[in-house]
């Protein structure tokens, strides 16, 4: 019994058996034709997921470097760029934009809080940058960005390249790429894609690619020049670095999973499901740290009533079987996370609240055990 435990985590996510089967599978050379194939499944169906007819790269690494490739091929030194920032992981952005010599002005928000579009307007029409920044889903926060928004924005009033994190996003929630004017998309696979983590995923438009081949610096991060891994993905037949055989395997079979559910479906699922989780949440009396209207479908932090402990709280729900995370920067022992992505199911979601009712009244919070659960369950058959 004490295995089976339910990841509740903004990521990694729970694994679809599908996945695991096709993980485990004995390795094959990566120039074996039956892996070509499967490499080239994997990037056709994740140009669907990214809503794109631009280019998809998929390279061993996490978010973390998708989200390095695309500021490291854009940015060059001295560069002004806007950093939009809303959480601990838009502050990513700007440590790489420094890192990569580039000037950043930085436009931070409360946590909490979403992106102002108009006060990105507004520094857009101040200066000149070669790119804008902005994270999809702050999962620090569980706050969710309007990218659609501040992409017509970066269009309309600029010349900016328009870089999004969707880590926490993509192939849980509508993201997209072209219509939305996103130049480069970062993510990862360990999140709402339902695959372990270890691969970096990112596409590129047409935009991108033409400026770098007329690019005036070279690319100071050689794994990460995506000159060097374009031949590659659109011919799997071509060496450039060894991949990663198994993941990519395993990833095939999960975009086979998420384009076999639909992503509309796929959306509304999530949807329903953080519906229910925040109607329960408002049914304890707790309190969301993302504004009402702002609050991401794949993620929601909660902050603790007075008196319970984090430690505690994240203990007596690991008792129970369900492991939930701690909040991060300063907000660290205010409250916990709970992630609800990718294979995630009703079940998973009414079982967290179940645990976080009696993890609450166990700890000496006063509550009516079951108006959580009466509430989520209310909200999903109100949805359905």
């Amino acid at each position: 019994m004490n295995e089976r435990k339910l990841l509740m985590i903004p990521g990694p996510t729970n694994v679809d058996p599908r996945v695991l089967r096709a993980l485990s599978k004995s390795a094959v050379a990566h120039t074996d034709s039956e892996f070509i194939e499967a490499f080239r499944k994997a990037l056709e169906r994740l140009k669907k997921v990214f809503m794109t007819e631009g280019d998809v790269f998929v390279v061993a690494g996490s978010g973390t470097l998708a989200l390095e490739m695309a500021i490291a091929n854009i940015f060059e030194p001295d560069d002004k760029v806007l950093n939009v920032v809303t959480g601990f992981f838009g502050e990513y952005s700007v440590k790489m934009s420094m890192a990569h010599g580039a000037t950043p002005k930085v436009l931070e928000f409360q946590w909490g809080k979403p992106a102002n579009p108009n006060m990105i307007k507004e520094a857009l029409r101040k200066d000149n940058f070669k790119a804008v920044t902005v994270t999809h889903v702050e999962t620090s926060t569980g706050v969710a960005n309007p990218i659609e928004e501040i992409g017509e924005i970066v269009r309309k009033e600029s010349d900016a390249f328009y870089i999004v994190d969707a880590v926490c996003s993509l192939g849980g929630m509508e993201v997209r790429v072209d219509d939305w004017n996103i130049d480069m998309c970062a993510s990862g696979s360990q999140k709402c894609m339902g695959v372990p983590p270890g691969l970096a995923l990112l596409s590129a438009n047409k935009r991108v690619i033409e400026f770098l081949e007329k690019r005036k610096t070279p690319v100071n991060f050689w794994y990460g020049n995506i000159k060097n891994w374009l031949p590659s993905m659109r011919d799997p037949s071509i060496y450039f670095a060894t991949p990663p055989v198994n993941m990519i395997c395993a990833l095939a079979e999960a975009l086979e999973i998420i384009l076999d559910e639909g992503l509309e479906n796929r959306f509304r699922r999530h949807h329903v499901l953080a519906e229910a989780l925040r109607a329960a949440v408002k049914a304890l009396k707790l309190r969301l740290v993302a504004d009402e209207g702002y609050a991401a479908d794949t993620v929601t932090a909660v902050y603790y009533p007075e008196g319970v402990n984090d430690a505690a709280f994240r203990s007596e729900m690991k008792n129970r079987g369900i492991i939930v995370a701690s909040m991060l920067g300063p907000l660290k022992g205010k409250g916990f996370r709970v992630g609800h992505m990718g294979n995630v199911s009703q079940n998973d979601v009414l079982s967290t609240i179940a645990a976080v009712e009696t993890s609450l009244k166990s700890l000496g919070y006063n509550l009516e055990l079951g108006a959580g659960l009466a509430a989520a369950e209310e909200k999903i058959l109100s949805l359905k």
